[in-house]
């Protein structure tokens, strides 16, 4: 099943064979290894005796364009373009916004190759790529473990639906290949001006983003930088991940998510490296496999069929009508954007957590519960709640304006959860407390670590 279930051609034009190259249109899959885009790519390409170009667009115009994206992005871009010149195959760079891009480098394809991805932008911008050209466009589900209209043709609402659907085939997908040679190369192919330099700064130097949100020194970019990190996971972590993944006192995570969110690395090189060293019936692989592949792909369920996903009105009715019926309820507490932003609230747990964003890039998952939990507690409406919620995790989180993020998000306004005895303000919906978290860790070591650091 390597490329079977994963493939989907969306338009109804063919191969043209008698045209130059194979495109393949790199945007969510930032990476060469455990690459089903560039494996379909390149079959396609040996097939038809034909080169493969592949097409990276960066733009500018972007929601919550910042120089900490960018700066991650650009790092692995700067090394993938010397790992494709070792295939023989021409990486060209491009300015510019992504339909355009295909569009342009299309008219002279054979066929064009995407990655599929999730969020309604990237959904729009492949179905104008495919009424615009006049060759096939195939769509490759290349960043999840099991197709998502594989696992389910409709929006699933628990994750244990969703772990009972993954479960029992997900064995059948952890099919290990080796990167494939395009039998004719395109490296010497002059396509014009091309949008590159020779280091990152160049790069931001020349694109017109936004620089108030800082770049981070904790997180590099890059397929390499991942391995480094699975790696240091395998070994040094997951023996005690179930018992400590969920303490943000501790450092027992794998840290993969912007590499995930970036597409640096795949979770299914991510399972079969684990595999290597640790059985499947290991309950800290299980746990693990839990958060990378069923709560994961239940997110990609989440934004897929779900058309308000980043949105308030996304969540389940009963939450809805729950949090509606004590909007009025009164708040101890009512924190504006600013201070929400920069940390300034009367709980010093809370405080960690956003300086942790603010510092770091990402926050540790237990605590963006906690966080978005008291936002609800904290804003005059739970729809001010949830709009604040999504706009602090996209403008901040390396992993942000991502599945995960928004199904994260939803859930502490209680998707894929029960409703519980009901209290002030959040009614039925699950609540989190400063109580909660000194009973469960010595959460003061948390905040140790950040409360004199400044942003």
């Amino acid at each position: 099943m390597v490329l079977e279930t994963r493939v989907k051609k969306i338009n109804g034009y063919g191969i043209d064979s008698s045209r130059d190259y194979i495109l393949y249109c790199m945007e969510a899959s930032q990476r060469i290894n455990y690459n089903y885009s560039l494996l379909l790519a390149v079959k396609l390409a040996n097939e038809n005796n034909k080169p493969v170009v592949v097409l990276f667009n960066i733009t500018d115009r972007y929601k919550h364009s910042n120089i900490r994206y960018y700066k991650f992005m650009i790092e692995g871009i700067l090394k993938l373009r010397k790992d494709f010149e070792d295939l023989g195959i021409k990486f060209f760079i491009r300015k510019g916004d992504y339909v355009s891009g295909c569009v342009e480098f299309g008219k002279k394809s054979c066929c064009i190759v995407l990655d599929r991805n999730y969020l309604s932008l990237q959904r729009k911008w492949r179905s104008e790529v495919a009424r615009s050209v006049d060759v096939a466009v195939f769509e490759v589900d290349n960043d999840v473990v099991v197709p998502v209209e594989v696992l389910s043709n409709k929006e699933e609402p628990y994750a244990y639906l969703v772990r009972n659907k993954i479960m029992p085939i997900i064995k059948n997908y952890l099919v290990e290949f080796e990167v494939q040679t395009p039998s004719i190369k395109s490296d010497h192919l002059d396509f014009g001006d091309e949008f590159y330099f020779n280091t990152v700064q160049e790069y931001l130097d020349n694109l017109n983003i936004g620089k108030s949100v800082k770049p981070v020194s904790s997180f590099v970019g890059g397929y390499d930088e991942a391995r480094k990190r699975l790696t240091g996971f395998i070994h040094n972590k997951l023996h005690s991940y179930k018992e400590y993944r969920s303490d943000p006192t501790k450092d027992f995570q794998s840290n993969l998510s912007p590499y995930l969110h970036f597409g640096n690395i795949s979770p299914v090189e991510i399972i079969n490296e684990i595999l290597k060293f640790h059985s499947f019936d290991d309950p800290n692989v299980q746990s693990y496999v839990n958060e990378l592949v069923v709560w994961r792909e239940l997110a990609r369920n989440f934004v897929f069929y779900n058309p308000n996903y980043n949105k308030y009105e996304g969540i389940p009715d009963w939450a809805k009508q729950t949090l509606e019926e004590h909007s009025r309820d009164e708040r101890e507490y009512i924190y504006t954007l600013e201070d929400l932003e920069n940390a300034r609230t009367h709980d010093k747990y809370w405080n960690s957590a956003q300086k942790e964003l603010l510092i770091t890039g990402k926050m540790h998952n237990y605590m963006r519960m906690y966080w978005a939990k008291k936002l609800i507690e904290w804003t005059r409406t739970p729809r001010e709640a949830f709009d604040i919620a999504c706009y602090l995790n996209d403008k901040y989180e390396l992993d942000g304006r991502d599945p995960n993020g928004y199904a994260g998000i939803s859930w502490c306004f209680g998707s894929f959860d029960r409703p519980f005895s009901e209290r002030k303000i959040f009614g039925r919906v699950r609540y989190m407390s400063a109580n909660g978290l000194q009973k469960k860790f010595d959460i003061d070591k948390y905040v140790e670590k950040y409360e004199n650091q400044k942003y």
